[in-house]
């Protein structure tokens, strides 16, 4: 099983791009703090595709605090005759957290947190129910 899930910081604003095949991608990178150490922050590369990468682009920016789920991927590649390795998370879900100037005031104001789909309650397909008397529980 390959499951990650983070909550951190960006370090910086992310990279929104389109591939050939005009997909949108965007990176990425998440400052998570390491629980029971004073200090000690990993920095973690993330990427997303679709349009999740498309509204991480759109209303993400340097230290927004977000939770990301995804799984990891090793990437092997060459770089000046030098065979490298990186980890990069690729991002499945993505919740948007506060920003950071809300962690750094005493007064707690809500912040808008636009939605992850466009979808309005219209569109939105109901799940029919099925009556389950066939299973014991």
């Amino acid at each position: 099983m390959n499951v990650v899930v983070l909550v951190g910081r960006l370090t910086r604003d992310p990279e929104l791009k389109f591939g050939q095949s005009g997909k949108a991608y965007s990176r990425f990178s998440l400052a998570v703090d390491r629980p029971f150490s004073k200090g000690e922050t990993d920095f973690i590369n993330c990427v997303a595709f679709g349009k999740t990468a498309e509204l991480i682009g759109e209303y993400l920016r340097k230290g927004r605090k977000v939770g990301v789920n995804g799984r990891l991927q090793m990437n092997k590649f060459e770089m000046n005759g030098e065979k490298r390795t990186s980890y990069d998370v690729l991002v499945e879900a993505i919740e948007f957290l506060e920003s950071k100037g809300t962690s750094d005031s005493s007064s707690y104001e809500p912040e808008y947190t636009p939605p992850l789909s466009k979808a309005t309650p219209k569109e939105i397909e109901e799940i029919p129910y099925e009556d389950d008397d066939e299973f014991p529980f």
